[in-house]
């Protein structure tokens, strides 16, 4: 009798300890019914509020933070026509966020950004013998994207947004002397290749600093840059003091404005 009750008390310990390992789990993954519930929801949605736009789920996940399920859609004849529906666990539909993603054309900019950080490293990086850690050629972030349109493909010479020149690689002479240099030499680059750009931020680090494995983390320590310096300011006679100067004028900038 007294096995038998031991052998209960241990299944109900058992189903106990499974009961709150599901619960345990569910608060950070939801669970399968109120994902269910928000796939439906969504889909009644969009055949409500996007029936034109042709879109489908493409997956769902629950976002422990705010108890919420997000359920990304895509459309099938516009890849800028992307964005998260926000549905509850009761499977009520919370927002969306068409507006920002899509009528915003932030997905557009998105999308661009991307090719073009992407050409930046093939044309930059095939064309020049430094030791890079890192180029790309993405758009200056600022104001709105109303120059952009859903869709639209990329021409590189002439964006639709201003794009600048980010650089960082390693060198034994980390100086403006040597900024000054590579900014020249990739200059030289972007005009062969007819790609117009606003501004130039090169970054040199020390050969010695440089990770002997992809492991590890790179250091800016010891590092020297210049950021923001404007393309139509590279015909300076002195390249190097110009840039240091405008450096130093930046910086003195940014730590007044940080003072108030």
């Amino acid at each position: 009798m007294k096995r038998r009750t031991k052998k209960i008390l241990a299944g109900i310990t058992g189903i106990g300890l499974i009961v709150l390992l599901l619960s345990f789990v569910n608060s950070f993954v939801g669970n399968p019914v109120s994902k269910v519930l928000a796939k439906k929801a969504a889909q009644q949605y969009i055949e409500t509020n996007y029936n034109s736009l042709n879109l489908e789920i493409q997956k769902s996940n629950y976002n422990f933070k705010f108890n919420s399920y997000y359920v990304f859609v895509q459309s099938s004849t516009s890849m800028d026509t992307a964005f998260n529906i926000y549905v509850d666990s009761y499977g009520n539909v919370i927002r969306d966020d068409y507006e920002f993603e899509v009528a915003n054309h932030f997905t557009t900019f998105r999308r661009l950004d991307d090719e073009l950080r992407k050409l930046g490293n093939e044309i930059l990086g095939g064309k020049l013998d430094y030791d890079f850690d890192h180029i790309s050629l993405p758009f200056v972030k600022e104001g709105t994207f109303e120059t952009l349109e859903r869709d639209m493909k990329l021409d590189i010479h002439n964006p639709p947004l201003p794009l600048m020149v980010n650089v960082v690689l390693f060198s034994h002479d980390v100086s403006y002397s040597k900024i000054a240099e590579v900014a020249k030499a990739v200059e030289a680059v972007l005009q062969e290749e007819d790609i117009p750009v606003r501004e130039y931020n090169i970054r040199i680090l020390p050969l010695a600093d440089k990770p002997q494995s992809d492991k590890q983390a790179v250091s800016w320590v010891n590092s020297l840059s210049i950021s923001s310096y404007p393309a139509d300011r590279m015909d300076k006679e002195n390249l190097p003091l110009a840039m240091e100067q405008f450096e130093t004028g930046r910086v003195a900038e940014m730590n007044e404005k940080g003072k108030k």
